[in-house]
């Protein structure tokens, strides 16, 4: 097994009004980078399609070091470094032009079987695969803590643009939601510098998301869930930097 290399220029369509690689790229291209090799491991979206199966992201937890920016020549990598009976734990690494990571990302991912909407187990529904034991980083999937207050709630539709090939709403939208919970001047002085995302419900298309912020300095809470409060689509931890 060796790791899957690809390269990548950040395109403009991918860059925030900072020319910032956006919250959204970012996800998108550890999405992508883990479908291809995922195929080329002879598991991905093909494999899975006929048995009806599929690979849905649980858990981020990514640390940025330094942001992307418009045209800058990057190299994404990924592995698969560990394997519970219910997951497969699979990592990233950005690197820039001169060699320094600057990304270092790890995730956890389960077997759905989508007939019945439910975890499977990885051993008994997919072949077996080798890992590599190096990590990106230090993960923590842990449960979060709930909030202790709440500071602004945003109430919103899904949009049809923001559902995936499951007929769910994309991992990589729930992250960028976040951004909507702060003011632009916020935003224009800080910059995200680790994020934690723990996956609980899929969301659908006729959903009304209200997501629950709480801020305490440069650390940040989010919980977003059902307007029933039936469900909790995801939780998350954020750390910002001065920019």
């Amino acid at each position: 097994m060796q790791k899957f290399i690809k390269p990548h220029v950040v395109h403009s369509f991918e860059c925030d009004n900072h020319l910032r690689l956006r919250v959204r790229s970012l996800f998108n291209l550890f999405q992508d980078l883990a479908d291809e090799h995922a195929n080329e491991m002879g598991l991905g979206y093909h494999y899975c399609h006929e048995r009806d199966l599929g690979w849905i992201g649980a858990a981020y937890h990514v640390r940025i070091f330094k942001w992307p920016v418009w045209e800058d020549k990057l190299t994404l990598a990924t592995w698969p470094s560990a394997v519970t009976p219910v997951a497969g734990i699979r990592d990233f690494t950005i690197t820039n032009a001169v060699g320094e990571v600057i990304i270092a990302a790890s995730s956890m991912w389960v077997v759905l079987d989508l007939k019945r909407m439910r975890p499977v187990p990885v051993a008994r529904h997919m072949p077996a695969y080798k890992l590599i034991s190096e990590k990106a980083l230090e993960p923590d999937f842990k449960k979060l803590e709930p909030l202790c207050h709440i500071d602004n709630t945003r109430v919103f539709d899904v949009h049809a643009d923001e559902i995936d090939l499951y007929n769910h709403v994309n991992n990589a939208v729930y992250p960028s939601w976040i951004l909507d919970a702060f003011e632009s001047d916020f935003l224009k002085e800080h910059d995200l510098s680790e994020i934690k995302i723990l996956f609980k419900h899929p969301a659908v298309y006729t959903d009304k998301i209200v997501m629950e912020t709480q801020i305490d300095g440069k650390e940040t809470r989010h919980i977003i869930r059902s307007d029933t409060n039936e469900k909790v689509f995801a939780d998350i931890k954020a750390v910002w930097r001065d920019s």
